[in-house]
């Protein structure tokens, strides 16, 4: 009786789970539009406070359809530096110069003219996105299926109530006697 009854509280406890991880994927879904929000101002503070240079593309690297990459080279505070540049929306050709800014306290961050931050920022949560997207997406319809779940077990109680209830009427409203079979005995007809 005892793992029933742990089975049947699980099972209650069960939805407020579906809540919470709903709650934790929608959180894991706002991640990526956060980081795009601190980039974009990164980017803006970059072009404000940084120390402007000259870049000149080394090479693109073609690795998918949409993920390309430029490798640039670099001369900050005397020593020369290399770094690369996600190539979304610009790619320029090899041997192109291109106008930089960069972090004074990190010679490795910087922003390009076209607005490209160094690295690949963001792809991480990117897929921490996708992750709460998916998990959102399935604790939603857990969420449903509990409250359709819920509503099919009232209606079959429900209707075993008026089964047990009719029956009862029954058993209560028939007369003792009035149903039996007339006798086969003639009648005494004195």
């Amino acid at each position: 009786m005892a793992i029933v009854q742990i089975l049947r509280s699980w099972w209650r406890a069960r939805y407020p789970v579906y809540v919470l991880g709903l709650a934790v994927g929608m959180v894991m879904l706002w991640l990526p539009f956060k980081t795009f929000q601190d980039n974009d101002a990164w980017e803006s503070r970059l072009r404000v406070e940084g120390v402007p240079a000259q870049a000149v593309i080394d090479e693109v690297v073609h690795k998918q359809r949409n993920s390309n990459t430029m490798h640039l080279r670099y001369e900050v505070a005397g020593a020369q530096r290399q770094a690369e540049v996600g190539c979304w929306e610009v790619c320029l050709a090899a041997g192109s110069a291109v106008r930089i800014w960069v972090n004074p306290n990190d010679p490795e961050d910087f922003v390009t003219d076209f607005g490209e931050l160094s690295g690949h920022r963001g792809r991480l949560q990117g897929v921490v996105g996708a992750a709460g997207l998916v998990l959102s997406v399935w604790m939603a319809l857990a969420v449903i299926a509990r409250g359709y779940q819920r509503r099919r077990d009232r209606r079959r109680r429900d209707w075993q109530r008026q089964q047990q209830d009719q029956r009862q009427r029954q058993f209560v409203n028939a007369r003792s006697g009035s149903k039996r079979k007339p006798s086969r005995r003639r009648p005494n007809l004195d």
